[in-house]
Parts: structure tokens; sequence; C-alpha cells
């Protein structure tokens, strides 16, 4: 990421490996999870897959036994390396909560959660 990029985001991604599974159209695939935040994720799709990259894609991600987001997203950019950049476009109430539980976990300041939190309207 250039340095501009980088001074613009104004929302806290943390690092974090969970099972993800996404769905769009007819076809289901597995991604790794780079990193999230209140505002999307970064996703390692796999190699070669054939899909229209402008669709909303259904997503769960698997955070724990009971802890699952499922959530409508959309890909909003695709990195140089192949990665995918995920906007959030609807998450279900108690993957909500489980993703602001998440980022509680691993931000060191909840100053700064809450401040995200109330820029997200």
């Amino acid at each position: 990421m250039n340095k501009i990029n980088h001074e613009r985001r104004i929302n806290h991604r943390i690092p974090f490996q969970a099972e993800l599974f996404m769905q769009c159209g007819n076809n289901e695939w597995s991604c790794n999870l780079l990193d999230i935040s209140l505002k999307g994720m970064l996703v390692e799709p796999p190699v070669n897959l054939d899909i229209n990259t402008r669709h909303p894609c259904a997503l769960a991600l698997f955070l724990g036994e009971d802890a699952v987001i499922n959530a409508r997203v959309k890909i909003a950019r695709i990195m140089n390396n192949g990665d995918w950049g995920l906007e959030w476009l609807h998450i279900d109430v108690d993957g909500l909560r489980h993703l602001r539980r998440l980022m509680e976990l691993n931000m060191n300041d909840a100053g700064l959660l809450n401040r995200e939190l109330v820029e997200l309207g």
C-alpha cells in the first residue's frame, strides 16, 4: 500500500486467520482470511477462480464453535498480488456482535474502536 492510501485509511485492520466460505451465483469456495476491519476484510481467494467480481457475494466467516459472521460483501478491489479487498454490504445482528467483540479483543485502544464505530454511523 502506498503512503497516501495508508494515510487515508481510517479503519484499523487486524491480522486474523479463520475459516471463510464465499458464494456467488452457483459458485462456492473457501478463502484465506488475511485481515479484518469494521469496513471489510482482505482475503486470498483460490487461484484461477472464474466468477463475476462485480456481483455481491454471500460470506460465512467461522470464528469459533458458535461464532459465525454471515454477511453480504462486495469485492471492492483486487490487489496486484491477486488478494481481494472485500467491503461489508450487510452483516447479520449476531455477526455484527461477533465482529465488534473480535475488534475489541485485538485493538489495544477502546477509544479508537468507539471512534471507528461512530464514524460508521
